[in-house]
């Protein structure tokens, strides 16, 4: 005996495995995702007033890969920006154990000048896991799954932010 399936039982079939392999798909992928740089908001001043129209450059080198990559945006009439998470996929890389370092850098371009608000190693591969030493040291406020969230005062001086385990730049990390 022959077993047939009929033609709307056919597509059930086709339906129901399409979408198991698309969500096993997206499962796999994204155990193979990496986080190089957090999502970033904030707002930026000058003599406490929003600087309207400044160019933020967000940017990061991820040694592993030797992979250089970046983005910019522009603040809008608040002074105010946000950058989403960048990702990649390291594959089946992810488990081989190795340190993880992805050399992170927003600059800040107005009126002619640069300024360097954030500089920092990142040694995790987690979303807002930058400062995961910091804030154990109990040096920075924890950024608790939250965007990296920073004041940028264009007349701070540019100085180290939690010690040795923290940033550099003139931006203040804020909570969200």
């Amino acid at each position: 005996m022959t077993w047939r399936l009929t033609s709307i039982e056919s597509a059930a079939v086709l339906l129901l495995g399409t979408a198991a392999g698309v969500f096993l798909i997206k499962k796999v992928l994204g155990m193979l995702k990496v986080c190089l740089f957090s999502p970033v908001k904030g707002i930026v001043v000058y003599k406490g007033q929003p600087v309207v129209g400044a160019v933020i450059e967000r940017s990061y080198h991820w040694n592993w890969k030797d992979q250089k990559g970046g983005d910019q945006t522009v603040t809008d009439q608040n002074g105010e920006f946000s950058l989403p998470a960048i990702y990649a996929y390291l594959g089946h890389m992810k488990f081989v154990p190795h340190q993880p370092v992805i050399e992170q850098s927003i600059l800040i371009q107005h009126e002619g000048a640069t300024y360097g608000a954030w500089h920092y190693a990142k040694m995790e591969y987690g979303e807002s896991e930058e400062l995961s030493v910091a804030v154990m040291r109990g040096r920075l406020p924890d950024l608790k799954g939250n965007p990296i969230n920073l004041y940028c005062d264009l007349t701070a001086e540019v100085k180290n932010h939690g010690g040795s385990w923290g940033y550099g730049g003139l931006a203040e990390l804020r909570e969200s």
